[in-house]
């Protein structure tokens, strides 16, 4: 009976997730007289609060998984809530709370899938100038691109790359230093950050930083694409005595709809060099209908455990009804790839608020 009630449950949100997806945003172009009146929700831009200068928002994800050896799986997949400041001031504030799982037809306790609520942001901005801005808390992990954006209704799949959730913590907690710079007839971002470790109310399954320091460089090559470059070194709680390094490539072209982008990591162990992990993944968009899209990615994985590399092959659409909404379809195919993510098929239902 509990489990037929959750599959109800996922069932209705489901559908909830897709009548929102495909209904009309309301709009905030109309103009008004009267400055007292309470500003106009749209779909993706959060809800001010007042005039407080806070704005809350966040963003839902329904998914279903078909995958090999396993039974179908419904799941509320995420539920975020952002609360953000920007005043008039050179201070900014942004938190962010997930609860990931929160309700599922099942859950398969080995692969690390359960229930939690967990505080992925929260951290005070000072801004100096565009050159230079101060952060301070928990904050995204600046290594690569799709970590700084894997929000669902902002990634093109459902699945995320393996070499983005296996080969470092998606959070730190500590400090960051950004801003941006011209050189020659480019412009350069930068990043620096330091994690003190202490990751409060973190994803049970992931293990923290103890310590890390490291920049991302990323460069305006032409107007359609860019190149980063990542480099950190950490170690992490539960083996505090293995120092580890990191170097990273990340690439992206966009045009017209059409987008190529790409990442590869490699880790190193002060431990010996068969503890050395990698991974890549390209990944490319086409558009075919409207707001219609197709989607290929090719990755691969080596852990510092497996005998063999990990190699996989996604190929979905997405049909995104505006900027904030997204219903995604895939098929998964990999070779030994079993354990880490079966092969099968995955649909998921996003809205940013």
């Amino acid at each position: 009976m509990a489990g037929q009630r959750r599959t109800r449950i996922i069932a209705v949100l489901w559908a909830g997730s897709i009548i929102a997806a495909s209904g009309p945003a309301i709009a905030d172009d109309q103009s008004t007289n009267d400055a007292d009146m309470s500003p106009r929700y749209e779909l993706g831009h959060g809800l001010r609060l007042g005039n407080s200068g806070f704005t809350l928002g966040g963003y839902a994800s329904v998914e279903y998984q078909d995958r090999k050896n396993e039974d179908p799986r419904f799941s509320l997949s995420n539920l975020s809530v952002f609360l953000w400041w920007e005043g008039a001031s050179r201070w900014k504030f942004f938190s962010e709370l997930d609860s990931e799982d929160t309700v599922a037809t099942r859950y398969h306790l080995a692969a690390g899938e359960r229930r939690y609520l967990a505080l992925e942001r929260f951290y005070f901005d000072y801004a100096f100038n565009d050159s230079l801005s101060l952060r301070a808390g928990k904050f995204l992990t600046p290594i690569g691109r799709w970590n700084l954006v894997h929000a669902a209704p902002l990634v093109w799949t459902t699945s995320r790359p393996l070499i983005t959730q296996n080969l470092f913590p998606d959070n730190a907690t500590g400090l960051l230093a950004s801003g941006n710079f011209p050189l020659a007839d480019r412009q350069i971002d930068y990043t620096l950050y330091t994690s003190l470790g202490d990751d409060p109310h973190r994803d049970p399954a992931q293990d923290p930083f103890s310590e890390a320091y490291g920049a991302h460089i990323n460069v305006a090559v032409t107007e359609n694409t860019q190149i980063g470059v990542s480099y950190t070194r950490f170690a992490q709680t539960a083996v505090r005595e293995e120092h580890r390094q990191l170097l990273g490539l990340d690439y992206l072209w966009a045009y017209q709809g059409y987008e190529l982008s790409a990442e590869t990591a490699y880790v190193t162990s002060s431990k010996g060099g068969p503890r050395a992990e990698k991974g890549m993944f390209v990944q490319g968009v086409v558009p075919l209908y409207g707001n219609l899209y197709g989607v290929g990615r090719f990755e691969m994985f080596r852990s510092e455990d497996a005998p063999q590399a990990i190699r996989r092959w996604v190929l979905g659409v997405n049909y995104r009804t505006r900027q904030s909404t997204s219903f995604k379809l895939e098929y998964i195919h990999g070779i030994h790839d079993d354990y880490a993510a079966p092969a099968g098929i995955l649909s998921s239902v996003s809205v940013l608020f």
